[in-house]
């Protein structure tokens, strides 16, 4: 076969171009750490490395969406925390009003004290977080929740709604609470009242009468209303039946004495052989600082017997005591939340690293490996270079002497 000096540039430039394709790939792996930049240089890696690294950015949104929630959450614990520390400053001052010795003035500079606490509840009540939203507004964010009208009445403008933010591919995670929930409907005194004249009905046990409220009142019936019968013997006879008919307590009668039932002190003045009633009252629910202000009038109305201020006492005690366990309860819903958050975001840093690593096997480049080919191409290279240098000089003049 004949070799011409055109097939013999061509075969040396081939083999240069070849190896110099090899070794540029080779100088671009470690300059750039990835085996590949292309998907027409490996499809199937290129196709796991887009895919992981989807995963990663989500991942890190998720990280990024963890970190504000920590701090929203943060945030909102400390005014509550606040707003528990208030609610505890005016309980004090409400049952160091309570006493019957205090003067008009003194109870005047109670109110006065009373206002500021409940001033400083109120601006703590429409707090901001960091991007300028309402807390506790609901989704109304952007409105303030707590206003004031004309008539000095406290009300809530915003909704019960929760905003939840995704830290997880399956977990989303309530980033505020609601003011309808944590001020807005905390449950006033429950009492009960005489349906007849005959009969007194006074709260002794709050605590009890409450239980006794809670298992027992039916807002479907008409009438939660209550009977005693007393029955004249040796000795005379008293019982309690609910609205059913059903026998709910009986024992002897005194005319004049006191008949303790459930927690209610109740007094009846008639000789045996008549039958009173009286009903529980029918629940409400009103915003703390409502039950605030109307115990500031109670201190400021000197007309005012006693007795009724002990009411009022009791009235603003018992709402402000339902209010403290409502925050109570947000602030330990809140605990809950945080730790879900911790437990979530420890595991999202787990499985963030396993992409990570697994993205890199995909498509990282193995230093050595590729330090180790840079030398054998460059060696080829050489060898490729010489190779064609020295067969470029072979013609037949080479061999006339």
């Amino acid at each position: 076969m004949r070799i011409t000096t055109n097939m013999m540039y061509n075969r040396g430039l081939s083999s240069l171009s070849a190896a110099t394709e090899r070794q540029n790939t080779a100088y671009e792996q470690l300059y750039s750490g990835n085996k590949f930049k292309t998907a027409g240089q490996d499809p199937s890696g290129m196709g796991q490395k887009m895919a992981l690294t989807k995963e990663i950015d989500l991942f890190q949104q998720y990280s990024v969406n963890g970190s504000l929630l920590e701090n929203s959450l943060g945030h909102e614990e400390t005014i509550l925390t606040s707003i528990n520390e208030a609610m505890l400053s005016a309980q004090t001052l409400m049952q160091k009003s309570n006493d019957s010795a205090l003067s008009q003035a003194d109870r005047e500079s109670v109110a006065k004290e009373l206002e500021g606490l409940q001033q400083q509840m109120f601006d703590l009540m429409n707090s901001r977080n960091s991007q300028g939203e309402y807390i506790f507004g609901g989704n109304q964010s952007k409105n303030q929740p707590f206003v004031k009208d004309v008539d000095g009445n406290y009300a809530f403008q915003g909704d019960t709604g929760q905003r939840e933010i995704q830290v997880s591919p399956t977990v989303r995670i309530p980033a505020n609470d609601s003011g309808q929930d944590l001020f807005e409907t905390i449950p006033t005194r429950r009492t009960a009242s005489a349906d007849t004249a005959n009969i007194q009905v006074k709260v002794s046990d709050q605590g009890q009468f409450d239980n006794f409220y809670r298992t027992r009142y039916d807002s479907a019936l008409a009438s939660n209303k209550y009977t005693v019968t007393t029955v004249a013997g040796t000795p005379d006879s008293y019982q309690i039946t609910d609205p059913g008919g059903t026998v709910l307590q009986n024992g002897d009668y005194v005319a004049g004495g006191e008949i303790n039932f459930n927690g209610l002190t109740l007094s009846l003045d008639q000789a045996a052989g008549t039958v009173q009633e009286f009903s529980l009252d029918k629940p409400k629910n009103d915003n703390i600082l409502n039950g605030i202000s109307d115990f500031i009038d109670a201190l400021r109305d000197p007309s005012l017997s006693n007795g009724d201020f002990q009411l009022k006492a009791q009235d603003a005690q018992v709402h402000l005591g339902n209010a403290r366990q409502r925050v109570d309860t947000g602030i330990g819903s809140l605990g809950g939340r945080m730790n879900s958050l911790e437990q979530v975001m420890s595991s999202n840093t787990g499985l963030d690293t396993l992409n990570q690593q697994a993205r890199a096997k995909v498509s990282e480049i193995d230093l050595y490996e590729v330090i180790s080919a840079l030398s054998k191409e460059n060696a080829a290279m050489s060898a490729s270079q010489q190779a064609f240098s020295n067969i470029s000089k072979l013609t037949l003049f080479d061999y006339i002497r």
